[in-house]
This record gives C-alpha cells, sequence and structure tokens, in this order.
C-alpha cells in the first residue's frame, strides 16, 4: 500500500485552486490536498496545522507573495518540497525560486495533467530519498557546519595560497583532520571570469557552502571531500578518488554536471581543471599551480574543462618577426583598411594558438609590433596619441584574443596616412601653393584664397602652376580631396556624406561625380572594386 502525501494549494485565484482540485484524480495517485491558502500568511498557519509533505504556490500574491513564503518556511526548517506556478514572464521570479529551494516550476497557463503528475512524482521521490537518507544528511550537516571547518578551510588557504607554507608546517597543524594526507584523491580547480564591464553591479561569488551542495545533490554518497575558499571565484575542491570510482562516474561527467548546476543556479559558466589521481597535500599543491598555469589556454579558446596533463605552452615566438609583420600590417591596412587589419590579426594569433604559444608572448610580440609601426612608414599619423596608448595597453592586458582583434581596429582608426601628391617643382611660389593645399585640403579651397595666402595674383598663380605641374589648380585640389576621400573608405568608414565633409565637400552628390571621374566607380563600389583587383593580381 502506497504512503498517502499531503498536498497544500497556495494562490490567490480561486480559480486556480479549483482547476488544481480537479486536474487529477488525487486520491488515486496517493496524494490528498490537505489545505488551501490564498497568500504565504494564512499558508503558515496552515503548514503547522497540517505538516504538508508537498507545497504548490503562486508566486504572485497579496500580504505575503511566493518567495517570501519559501524564504519563511526555509527559516523555520519546513522539510518538504516546494512546486512553484508561474505565469509567462516571471522567469526571474522563478529562477530566485528555484534557488532558494523549490523543487520545480509549471506555467499555469499550459498546466497539462500529465506534467503536474510528473512533478508530483518528482516531489515525492526526492522526499523518498530524503527519508531514507536523513539521518546521513543530518550527520554531514553537524559535521560540515562544526566550527572546526572554518579553521580547517583557513589552515588549507593559507597553504595553497601561500608559496612559502610547506608540507611540513601542514603536518604539524593538531588543531584539525587533515582527510588527504595519505588518502587518493582527484583535484578539481573551478574558477570563473568575473566581467568587471558588465552594466549589472551584481558580483557573482562561488561560496564552498553552494558547492557543497551541489556535489552532495549529485553524489549519492560522499566518502570524503574537501572544498577550500581561495578566492571569490575560485575554489579547490578535494574528492576521494573512491567517491567517484565506486559510483562508475566519469570525471568529466562529474564536472558537466557540476558546471550544469552552477549555470542553472547563478548564470554563470565556470572553468574547471581537473587532475589525475594524486596523494597527499604537497602534490596537490603542485597541481593546483599547475592548473592555474594551464589556464592560460583559454586566452585563445573559450574552454570550460581544462586537463592540465595535455596543456603545454610555449615560451618562444619563432614563427614571425616584428620587422615583417609589421611592414605586412601596415601594408593591409593602407591597401584594404581596418578590416585587413583584423584578418592579418586573426591570422597571427590562430597561429599562435596552433603552435600553443603563451599568450603573454604573443600580446608581447603584437605591442612590440605597434611601437614599431612609425619606422615601417614615416607618412604614418596618429589622431589621439593619449587613446593610442591606452589600446595599447588594453592589448597587453587582455585575458581573451578576441578583445586583442577589437582593440586593433579601434586602434587602427586612430592612423592615417600623409600621402602628398608626387610632384616636381623648382619653382618657391608653386611649392609653397601645394604645400597649403595639401594641408588645408579639407576646406572650401578658391584659387582667390590660394593666391592670397602666397601673395600672388590669382591670373600669374594660375599660369605658372599649369606651367609647373602640368595641371590647374583646381583640379589638383580635387586629387588630393579624391586620395584623401579613398583612404577614409578603405579605412573603414561607409558614410558618403561624412567623407565628403570631412574633405572639405558639403555637396555629397557633386563628390560622388568627382570620385567617379577620378577613380571609375562611385565611392560606394571603391572597396570592392581595390580588393578584387588586389585579388586578381592586377
Amino acid at each position: 500500500m502506497y504512503p498517502m502525501y499531503n498536498v497544500m494549494l497556495v494562490d490567490d485565484e480561486p480559480i486556480v485552486k479549483v482547476a488544481l482540485r480537479t486536474m487529477i484524480p488525487w486520491e488515486e495517485l496517493g496524494y490528498m490536498i490537505c489545505a488551501t491558502a490564498s497568500d504565504g500568511v494564512e499558508a503558515l498557519t496552515l503548514v503547522e496545522k497540517f505538516n504538508p509533505h508537498i507545497i504548490i504556490t503562486d508566486l504572485k500574491m497579496p500580504n505575503m507573495d511566493g518567495l517570501q513564503l519559501i524564504k519563511e518556511l526555509n527559516n523555520r526548517g519546513f522539510a518538504g518540497k516546494i512546486l512553484v506556478a508561474s505565469n509567462h514572464g516571471e522567469y526571474e521570479l522563478v529562477r530566485e525560486a528555484l534557488v532558494l529551494g523549490a523543487v520545480d516550476y509549471m506555467l499555469k497557463i499550459s498546466m497539462k495533467t500529465a506534467d503536474l503528475i510528473q512533478l508530483l512524482e518528482k516531489s515525492t521521490q526526492l522526499i523518498q530519498e530524503q527519508l531514507q537518507s536523513r539521518q546521513q544528511l543530518e550527520t554531514q550537516s553537524q559535521l560540515l557546519q562544526h566550527n572546526l571547518k572554518s579553521v580547517k578551510n583557513a589552515i588549507l588557504k593559507d597553504y595553497f595560497t601561500d608559496p612559502y607554507y610547506d608540507i611540513n608546517q601542514l603536518e604539524q597543524q593538531n588543531s584539525v583532520t587533515l582527510s588527504f594526507s595519505e588518502t587518493s584523491c582527484y583535484l578539481f580547480y573551478i574558477t570563473f571570469v568575473q566581467n568587471s564591464t558588465s552594466p549589472s553591479k551584481r558580483k557573482n561569488h562561488l561560496s564552498a557552502s553552494f558547492i557543497e551542495n551541489i556535489i552532495l545533490d549529485i553524489l549519492e554518497t560522499v566518502d570524503q571531500f574537501e572544498i577550500i575558499q581561495l578566492e571569490s571565484n575560485a575554489l579547490l575542491l578535494l574528492i576521494s578518488s573512491d567517491t567517484l570510482d565506486n559510483q562508475q562516474m566519469i570525471r568529466t561527467d562529474f564536472i558537466h554536471r557540476v558546471i550544469q548546476l552552477i549555470k542553472m543556479y547563478i548564470s554563470i559558466t565556470p572553468t574547471i581543471v581537473y587532475s589525475q589521481p594524486i596523494r597527499g597535500y604537497a602534490e596537490a599543491k603542485v597541481m593546483l599551480e599547475r592548473s592555474k598555469e594551464s589556464l592560460e589556454i583559454q586566452f585563445y579558446n573559450e574552454i570550460t574543462i581544462i586537463d592540465p596533463e595535455i596543456v603545454h605552452l610555449n615560451d618562444t615566438l619563432d614563427f614571425e618577426n616584428v620587422h615583417e609583420f609589421s611592414t605586412n600590417l601596415i601594408q593591409a591596412w593602407k591597401r584594404s583598411g581596418v578590416e585587413a587589419v583584423h584578418q592579418a590579426t586573426q591570422n597571427f594569433l590562430e597561429t599562435c594558438r596552433s603552435k600553443r604559444i603563451k599568450p603573454a608572448e604573443a600580446k608581447k610580440f603584437i605591442v612590440n609590433c605597434l611601437h614599431y609601426l612609425p619606422l615601417c612608414d614615416a607618412h604614418i599619423i596618429v589622431e589621439d596619441p593619449k587613446l593610442l596608448k591606452t589600446y595599447i595597453e588594453n592589448i597587453a592586458n587582455s585575458k581573451r584574443s578576441a578583445e586583442i582583434l577589437t582593440q586593433m581596429e579601434l586602434l587602427f582608426q586612430l592612423f592615417s596616412h600623409q600621402k602628398q601628391q608626387i610632384v616636381t617643382t623648382h619653382n618657391r611660389d608653386v611649392k609653397q601653393t601645394i604645400d597649403y593645399i595639401n594641408a588645408n585640403y579639407q576646406k572650401k579651397l578658391t584659387l582667390s584664397l590660394i593666391a592670397k595666402q602666397v601673395n600672388l595674383s590669382e591670373n600669374y598663380l594660375s599660369r605658372i602652376f599649369k606651367e609647373e605641374i602640368g595641371q590647374s589648380i583646381i583640379h589638383y585640389i580635387n586629387t588630393v580631396k579624391m586620395e584623401k576621400a579613398a583612404e577614409l573608405i578603405l579605412k573603414g568608414n561607409p558614410y558618403v556624406k561624412e567623407i565628403s565633409t570631412q574633405i572639405g565637400i558639403h555637396d555629397q552628390f557633386y563628390f560622388t561625380r568627382l570620385f567617379k571621374k577620378h577613380f571609375g566607380v562611385n565611392p560606394s563600389e571603391y572597396k570592392d572594386y581595390v580588393q578584387a583587383t588586389l585579388g586578381s593580381g592586377n
């Protein structure tokens, strides 16, 4: 004969309680609705009277909502299971309810008989398991809450984080019992990168107690394990080899389950480094340092599970040299703009990844190249040197290769190339005119304005310029402006109106006509035209 489980319904909508009452044959399935309540306050009173095994509660209610009810039940040591009923759009409330200990949830609008029965069976299964292992869990809880736990954690934290704290000092500690002095165990280094640029002010925290609860949720029994809080975002887990081996649980399966639960409860994806079987704290300390070093591989790939035995990084970058790479980078930028810089940098980083170059060496090489660029081309102009320095520092401090690609694009957008018209003249007045045009091409230049600047009459200036250069001043001005416009397009600026304004032509339609006359294609077609020409070898 199956046991009867008492169920309490808590909802401020009578129609919901009626629907739940009539949805399934409760007593035939081994359940009895012992009480109903309209809010959390009323429910707490009835809980003391009827002691239900399962509570199905709404999240939004007057006086005391579902979350407040769950918190208060937790405070009172409620031993039953809680299911929550929610409406569409209450995802954050549901998540918080699950974090607080709710078994699962159901959507009111799409509630089905089979789903309700499945959730009830899930709850009763948990209750049965809880009853069967209550004595063991109570013993474990008393042990975990004992004052010696915090003392032990502090001692082990000092040992694993202080390079001068050796194994002899640790073994002389008589105030605590160390579990793995001789016992074979697996080491798991659990960490995540805190995103400092996140708009949310909330900082995620991997607490030792949180990981303990996850492990106890995954494993049927735990022979021996220790969790040491190394930092707010990093923990060290030592768990006896027998615990996993006896339960025939593969380490990677165990890790996947830990990651899954962490993501579900606090919405972060940790990285877990794991070891082969080790024995003793001396081996564990060495393995911890290797685990930290192996995290460098994440610079190239977002890896969540790492075996340090297969991560070996090289500290010599010998397949490229600064001069050649810097020169190629400048040439690529001059031909095709920042997109070419992005591709060249990406190819370099991909080679570093395949050759397993230490990230520090890859970043150092790129920074050296950036400092070398002015030596490659004397005509490079930096529009904002202070911002350039910031981008270089960001590259040096980057945690991921993708960050470098972003910073390189921003950095090269600060560059311009001073392309002077190639002319030969010995006439001082003409040379002065050319220098003025090249320095002021972004303005609206007229023959009258230029003649005034060089202290010559318009007719005389026009005549000697044509004789010396072979083209009129207006034609030369337009040539300079079109060449500057082409540079802006190749650097990635797609807006015709913005480009025409920057070179001193405020009529974009007139600019387009001049550009097409000069290059044979419209401004919007120029970049593809150049790339196609380069690609064909012309």
